[in-house]
């Protein structure tokens, strides 16, 4: 049951509609097609992961089998647990989309005109507000951080390699990341360990790293968060804080769901 807003509330968190008239003010791409996906379309390998590549160099933007649901968090940089659930469809309906953009805009350019997209033919409405979650802070200490500034002619990705014993069992896992954002980085492991992670590195650029992942008797999952956290401080040399933060929150009000030729 939704509670009645109070003039006070909803002026301090307004709802993310854009009318007719702002429309124009409003970063956008010059062309956009959005093509609903047959049904039982699977899901992309990168999703679970939160990884997305959408923007290439010219403004051009191109998501295939992608729910709104994924579009909301990836364009106004949220995880699944900072937004509400909205239209049950919104994590199971898929569309592909192709834009271009005027110029050579940055990602964040390309993701205020992906909002804008979303509001022209989702018709999403959502309101921003503040909420307090269980969060890692994540910050630099005295010494700099174990990330490589990312090399010339990599592509964004991250693998998992298991790493064998003289055994020739697994004796340890390597996780390796290239051209990656330190807050795409905490997004990857945020999504894994279902807690938002609050980047106050002040890091800026792309960086390489890797992370080898010991199992033992105790943790025998190498992607256990603890093991994550410990890597996260002991290998990239970066600050863990585990408390509860203020962080911005998506109440999803409304959607509607693009018909084919949109």
């Amino acid at each position: 049951m939704t509670r009645p807003l109070t003039l006070a509330l909803l002026l301090a968190f307004p709802l993310v509609h854009v009318h007719c008239a702002d429309l124009e003010k409003a970063p956008a791409f010059e062309v956009a097609s959005i093509t609903p996906c047959k049904p039982g379309t699977p899901a992309p390998a990168w999703e679970h992961a939160g990884m997305a590549s959408f923007t290439s160099p010219g403004g051009r933007f191109k998501a295939e089998a992608v729910t709104l649901k994924f579009l909301v968090e990836w364009a106004y940089g949220v995880q699944p647990f900072q937004h509400s659930d909205g239209p049950s469809w919104i994590g199971s309906g898929r569309y592909d989309i192709a834009a271009k953009a005027e110029g050579n805009p940055t990602e964040e350019q390309m993701k205020r005109m992906v909002q804008t997209l979303l509001d022209e033919r989702f018709h999403l409405m959502l309101r921003r507000e503040q909420k307090k979650l269980p969060a890692y802070v994540i910050s630099v200490g005295k010494t700099p951080p174990k990330l490589v500034p990312a090399k010339e002619g990599g592509t964004f990705a991250m693998r998992a390699t298991p790493v064998m014993g003289v055994d020739q069992k697994i004796a340890a896992y390597r996780i390796v990341g290239t051209r990656f954002r330190v807050v795409q980085l905490l997004d990857v492991f945020g999504r894994h360990m279902g807690r938002v992670m609050v980047n106050e590195t002040g890091l800026e650029g792309e960086y390489d790293f890797t992370l080898d992942l010991v199992p033992d008797e105790t943790l025998p999952n190498p992607m256990d968060p603890s093991m994550l956290l410990t890597g996260m401080r002991d290998q990239l040399g970066l600050t863990v804080k585990a408390q509860d933060t203020q962080v911005e929150y998506l109440a999803i009000e409304s959607a509607e769901k693009v018909v084919a030729g949109n």
